[in-house]
């Protein structure tokens, strides 16, 4: 069954700067064509020049339409946003297409949208440049989900679903503007400008002494702020291992300059524990930085095999790192990888520290329990998340020997570190 949408053709005056606002006529129903250079006081406003043409294709009166292809922002804060308004849209560079982009990276015919049952499809009609979902190249029939971003050539469009259309507009157009941003940028993350460590600290819990520090990436770019976006972008287009890697090195680079004898805690992705890969990265890590003091951290429940930690353990202790396994007990504590493959440090999730010390006898003798089996097998308990001197309190008479959070200070700059 063919569906038939109703389409909205948008454009922004110039005193409307940084929205998005409906252009008139309002609703086109298939039965005229609409330019952006209709209008000759918004053709300026246009990132790339923009036809809809209601072309061939099923449609059926009265539908609402369930996509909406929303374009990347322009320099002066423009974009357009198009429904997908038959069942088999075209998107390309000819005027016979729902969709014109007349942009020299895209073809005549580059690619077309397919509406099954309010499903939608994307493939490539042999376009020159390529269609891109999320940073990969569209080789078949390929399901369409909100959010997902689409390259016509070197062309942005994030695709929105009618429910997407609920959120108020200044909101969701702040939110595709960042998300293309965001996408525009990400390359130039990995080439590392506008990528900055920042280093959290972690102490001896007898004295309180600084003993080494987590490496945490965040980014002066725009939609790249944090971890959780930078890693949203890089799984969108498959490069989590690529961005931990660069994460990992920029930390070590950056961290050098804080002194001979600090050691640095290092994150991996679980997208890195599934193939050999991160042993080679660690190698080529190791020979750049021959002196530093390096633990890899792991989220060993990430792992897919004892046998994958063992080769990793063995790989770190010949490169001179320790390995230690993150947030142990956040999910299903795995003890039997804790026995086979014992850790040089366990960091205890925050859940066994916050309301520690309002803890019941029978809890914390449990949290004793295990802190005495970690200890028995030569691996160091670190408790993380604290954030208070009655939690850190807690936590040295159960026998924790290294803590982290707060209480001892957030992550900061290397410059910070080096004053303080």
């Amino acid at each position: 069954m063919g569906y038939g949408f109703s389409l909205v053709a948008l454009w922004q005056h110039p005193s409307m700067a940084g929205k998005c606002i409906d252009g008139t006529p309002e609703v086109v129903t298939g039965t005229r064509k609409m330019f952006i250079q209709d209008k000759p006081s918004m053709a300026t406003t246009a990132q790339h020049s923009l036809s809809i043409n209601p072309a061939e294709g099923t449609e059926q009166p009265g539908q609402s339409p369930a996509w909406m292809l929303v374009s990347s922002v322009s320099e002066n804060g423009t974009c357009q946003k198009v429904a997908v308004s038959v069942s088999n849209f075209l998107v390309g560079r000819s005027s016979s297409c729902h969709l014109t982009i007349a942009d020299p990276t895209v073809s005549g015919r580059h690619a077309e949208l397919l509406v099954i049952d309010r499903d939608l499809f994307i493939r490539d009609l042999n376009s020159t440049n390529g269609t891109l979902l999320n940073g990969r190249r569209v080789q078949n029939l390929t399901g369409l989900r909100s959010g997902d971003v689409l390259h016509f050539g070197s062309v942005m469009y994030t695709l929105n679903s009618a429910d997407s259309e609920a959120i108020p507009e200044a909101t969701m157009m702040a939110d595709v503007s960042t998300e293309a941003m965001a996408q525009l940028q990400f390359d130039k993350l990995l080439k590392r400008p506008g990528l900055k460590p920042y280093y959290q600290p972690i102490v001896r819990l007898d004295d309180h002494s600084r003993v080494a520090f987590e490496v945490l990436s965040r980014s002066t770019l725009i939609g790249l702020e944090t971890p959780d976006k930078m890693f949203r972008i890089a799984a969108q287009r498959t490069s989590e291992v690529e961005l931990s890697i660069v994460c990992r090195h920029e930390g070590l680079r950056v961290g050098e300059g804080m002194g001979p004898d600090v050691q640095f805690y290092l994150n991996t992705h679980p997208a890195e524990l599934k193939s050999t890969q991160l042993f080679n990265s660690l190698t080529t890590m190791r020979e750049e930085f021959p002196l530093m003091d390096i633990v890899i951290e792991v989220h060993e429940a990430a792992v897919a095999s004892t046998d994958f930690l063992r080769q990793l353990r063995t790989v770190v202790s010949d490169l001179g790192m320790k390995l230690a396994y993150d947030d142990f007990g956040a999910g299903q504590a795995r003890l039997k990888e804790l026995f086979d493959v014992p850790p040089d440090v366990l960091k205890f999730d925050v859940k066994f520290v916050n309301g520690l010390p309002f803890a019941s006898p029978q809890q914390r003798a449990t949290i004793q329990s295990l802190v005495k089996l970690v200890r028995d097998l030569n691996v160091i308990p670190l408790a993380e998340g604290v954030e208070t001197t009655e939690e850190a309190a807690c936590c040295h008479e159960l026998g924790f020997e290294l803590a982290q959070g707060y209480l001892f200070g957030r992550a900061d700059t290397a410059a910070h570190w080096a004053q303080h």
